[in-house]
This record gives C-alpha cells, structure tokens and sequence, in this order.
C-alpha cells in the first residue's frame, strides 16, 4: 500500500553542483519531463509528483500554498549538498526552478514568497487571472461535472485517452503515461486542483521569506526514488531528514534576483490566447523578467519541441540569456 501525505520524486545526478526541480502540469506527473531527463544529467535533477498527482497521496484536498511549503522545504534539504573534497563539510548547492502550467504557478509562488532560496526559473504556459472571482470557480467546476455526467462518463475509455492526446498534441507513445495520470485523479482532486489553478494569483507581498525555515509541525513528508538505485533493483524509498534545516539555515546564500532578471516565462504560440496575457500580467509582477513566444507550439512542447525546449531552457539556466538571433524559432513578445 502506497503512503499517504508524502511527497514522491525522482532524483538523478546528486553529486553535480546544481540543482532543478521540474514540477509539472495540471493532472498529469513527472512522467511529461521524459525527454529532460537525458539532456539534463549534468545537472541535480529532482522531478516530483504535486500532492494529489502521479504517486503523491494525499489525504487533503490540493492546495497551491501547501504544494510550496513542501517544494521549499525540499529545497531546503536538497540545497545543502556535501562538496567533493569532504563528507564533513557542506556546501550550499543553487536551485533553479522548470514548471509548466500548475507548475509554473508554483514555481512562481515559490519566486515570490522564497527569493533567497532560488536561483532562477523558468516557467511555460502558466494561465493567470486577473480579478478571479470565487463564483467563476463555482462554474467551471459545474460545467466540469457536467461534462463528465453527460459526455465522459458514457464514453469508453480509449475514446477519452485519445482525446486528451489530441488536446496535449502528444503522440499515441505517451497513451499509457496519460491513462495512468487520469486514473489516479478523482472527482474530488479534478476540482480541487481545477479550482486552486484558477484562483492563482501571484502573491503581493513578494520576497517575505519565512526566517523560521521548515515548520516542525507539518505532518507532510516528502519521499524520493533515486533512478540510479531503480537500475540496481534496489528501490529504497527516503525520507527528508528534517532534523537538520534549522541548523543550517544561516548557510544558505542570498540569491541575487536583480529585479527577477532571474525569471524567463515562455508560452507558445499556439496555445490559448489567455497564455500569452497571462506572460504579460507576470511581467507586470516580476518586472526584469524576459517573455519569449516559442513558434507554433502549443501546451506541451516540452515533449513535442524538446529539443527547443532543453536548449532554451539550458541556456537561460547557464547564461541568462537567449539570443533571438541565434534561435528562429524564439519570437520577441513585443514584436508579435
């Protein structure tokens, strides 16, 4: 029996110096970050389930602000690496940040409460409103349970995957992953995370970072499956050893946001047109950050137009830059 209220992840490549946590879309698991994992092994990579998602059980309904403390509670424990010449010394390792959609709203709760815990991120297809409205919530999820009483429910269930593959623009490969994702999210996570995804707004009280560290008080755990021990069949799940987080705190380092110069919001070009508004009313919050429309992709591009992806991605997290020059299929949001 799977445990309830632990966060479950990934993990590859510990003994590199930097680290990036993936979190990703809406209903689905670490499982769209498939084509990452290779290309990004130079790096300490984390992919993690959100609470209520892929092995992530929970027993309360999901939450937004709850998905953060865990993610910076992790990233607590993560950034605190051993260094290479020592196992008694520590070092502080730098995290960066990669979401889309409900992960891009995360990572940017996490920017804006936890500035000193991050290095930069990058975040893609995140959907912002401006003045959510508690009774819009209410309808969306009326319409949602409607849909599924009249239309789903009555639908076998390889017409409802190949749907969604069409609505991701993702190759029938990927069928498998999405029929595991969806059969793992209830009625009662559907509209809690539909609902938490739609209230978002970005905090205002940005950069109030808790001095307190890892609350010792909150029962939530977080788990890890390291991937190199997978392959040696030994699958030994950890976890978090909080014992240390308060201790270590003064060894953290002050990120330098320059103004979140240190944030890069992608959308692309071929997903709703809320998305790119949404890039807007970031910039409007993180006001330093860039804004890049990717050519002709749509929601999940990052398993589509990988390699753009990675590349993109790579260059921001090692150089903070991408050069339109050198990338045609990058377009200026201005020059749209």
């Amino acid at each position: 029996m799977e445990n309830s209220n632990i966060m479950y992840y990934d993990e590859e490549g510990t003994s590199n110096d930097e680290i990036i946590i993936f979190i990703h879309s809406n209903l689905l698991s670490n499982w769209i970050w498939i084509n990452q994992r290779d290309y990004f092994r130079d790096f300490h990579c984390i992919y993690l389930d959100l609470p209520n998602h892929g092995k992530s059980h929970f027993d309360n309904e999901f939450s937004i602000e709850k998905s953060t403390e865990l993610i910076k509670s992790l990233i607590q424990e993560k950034s605190l690496g051993l260094s290479n010449d020592t196992n008694s010394n520590r070092k502080t390792k730098k995290v960066n940040l990669v979401g889309i959609s409900l992960g891009g709203q995360i990572a940017l709760d996490l920017l804006a409460k936890y500035p000193e815990l991050i290095d930069k991120v990058v975040v893609s297809g995140v959907n912002l409103y401006e003045n959510p409205e508690e009774n819009d919530f209410h309808e969306v999820i009326s319409m949602m349970d409607l849909l599924k009483i009249n239309i789903l429910d009555k639908k076998p269930e390889k017409f409802l995957i190949k749907a969604l593959l069409a609505e991701y623009g993702i190759k029938k490969d990927y069928a498998p992953f999405i029929k595991e994702s969806y059969a793992k999210i209830s009625k009662k996570d559907l509209n809690s995370i539909t609902k938490e995804s739609l209230k978002f707004t970005i905090p205002n009280d940005i950069g109030s970072f808790n001095k307190k560290g890892f609350n010792k008080d909150n029962k939530s755990e977080i788990k890890y499956n390291n991937i190199s021990e997978i392959s040696k069949n030994s699958n030994k799940n950890n976890n978090i050893n909080n014992n240390n987080l308060n201790n270590n705190n003064n060894n953290f380092e002050i990120s330098n946001n320059n103004e979140y110069e240190n944030l890069l919001i992608l959308y692309g070009t071929k997903e709703y047109p809320r998305v790119k508004t949404s890039a807007r009313l970031i910039k409007d919050v993180f006001n330093q950050a860039e804004i890049f429309g990717v050519y002709r992709s749509i929601h999940l591009w990052n398993i589509i137009d990988y390699e753009w992806f990675n590349e993109i991605v790579k260059d921001f997290l090692c150089n903070k830059k991408n050069d339109l020059k050198n990338k045609d299929y990058l377009i200026g949001f201005k020059d749209e």
